[in-house]
């Protein structure tokens, strides 16, 4: 009687098999709701705690593990904001690291300087004490608000 509880448990679990397959098949590439295990070679989700637009520096949130917000003048950034989310809702997060990646200005800003985070997420030319270097401008920015492409670095602060 044993063996034949043990035979049934066996052949269910191969029946139910696939299913798994099918289901790890159709989740986010190997990572869970808000990104604390898995996958983070390009990148990772996180909730954001306010509405956050495409290309803006964000950092660390309220609850650091699973919240960002937009980043300011004096906050370390995390990386950029990879779309759009409205609060509550998960963005995906691209590190300061990589490949050159579109980021939004603050004002206008010349091609090869070095660019720092500012107010709401946005990146300004602006050398100011306490800002985080995140990059150097690849092409040019004509104004607050224009797109870029910006070669990241890993954030430093001005002394």
């Amino acid at each position: 009687m044993k063996h034949m509880k043990g035979l049934a448990l066996l052949v269910i679990a191969l029946l139910l098999a696939p299913f798994a397959g099918i289901a790890r098949a159709l989740a986010p590439r190997g990572v869970d709701a808000l990104n604390t295990q898995g996958s983070y070679e390009d990148g990772y989700t996180r909730s954001a705690e306010v509405d956050i637009a495409p290309h803006l520096l964000v950092t660390f949130g309220t609850a650091p593990g699973t919240q960002v917000k937009l980043n300011t003048a004096s906050t370390r950034p995390l990386g950029n904001a990879f779309d759009e989310a409205a609060i509550g809702k998960p963005v995906a997060v691209k590190p300061l690291i990589g490949p050159p990646r579109i980021m939004i200005g603050s004002k206008a800003i010349a091609a090869g300087v070095r660019v720092y985070g500012t107010a709401g997420g946005k990146v300004t030319d602006a050398v100011v004490s306490g800002a985080y270097l995140v990059g150097e401008a690849l092409n040019a920015c004509s104004g607050d608000g224009v797109e870029f492409l910006v070669s990241p670095l890993s954030p430093v602060i001005n002394p």
